[in-house]
């Protein structure tokens, strides 16, 4: 059965381009489109989403205003702020007020579509644009099947030393198992240099 997504941003280009690249993915399924939060409140008590991409910005509302009301309508939808201010604060504000992460649109699809299966799975999708380089890295590592005391090999540090990377990304990422972590690394793919 498909992820069922909705979108609510206020820019056509951007709800058709979305459309389209979730269109061309088996496991995802656009339920709904609409433009103003009011809409968005009939939207996901109607279609019922698994995940609902929530723009920051919207013409009746702030987005951030926006996720307890929606949340209420539809308990078990989780939330992903899609937002050109992918700051830190506005992500841990966001979480507080429910939403399960944020995707900057300046991320790569790959990133988008990591964190809607992530989402709809019910992990906490920090973007990786807010991992460090050293993080990204041990994750790296990790996916390609290593173990602890391998990386800490590989990068000349403590086997105690990756394992609070470890738990410390565990803890970002709302991931609790290894696997999780390696699967999320796997979809994620190597950091760039």
């Amino acid at each position: 059965m498909p992820i069922r997504v909705a979108i609510v941003d206020d820019h056509t280009l951007v709800c058709e381009g979305l459309e389209r690249l979730l269109s061309l993915e088996d496991d995802l399924e656009v339920v709904g489109i609409c433009r103003t939060a009011a809409a968005a409140a009939a939207l996901v008590r109607d279609a019922r989403p698994d995940v609902l991409l929530l723009d920051l910005l919207l013409p009746d509302a702030h987005g951030l205003d926006a996720i307890p009301s929606l949340l209420a309508a539809c308990p078990t939808m989780r939330i992903l702020v899609l937002s050109m201010l992918a700051e830190p604060e506005v992500a841990a504000e966001a979480a507080e007020r429910g939403a399960c992460g944020l995707v900057s649109k300046s991320d790569p699809p790959e990133v988008l579509l990591a964190a809607l299966r992530g989402a709809a799975s019910g992990g906490i999708q920090v973007p990786p644009s807010r991992l460090s380089h050293r993080e990204r890295c041990v994750l790296a590592a990790m996916a390609e099947g290593r173990s602890n005391e391998e990386i800490s090999r590989a990068f000349g540090v403590r086997p105690k030393t990756v394992e609070g990377y470890v738990q410390r990304l565990m803890d970002r990422l709302g991931l609790h198992t290894r696997a999780g972590l390696i699967s999320y690394g796997r979809r994620l793919g190597p950091p760039k240099r």
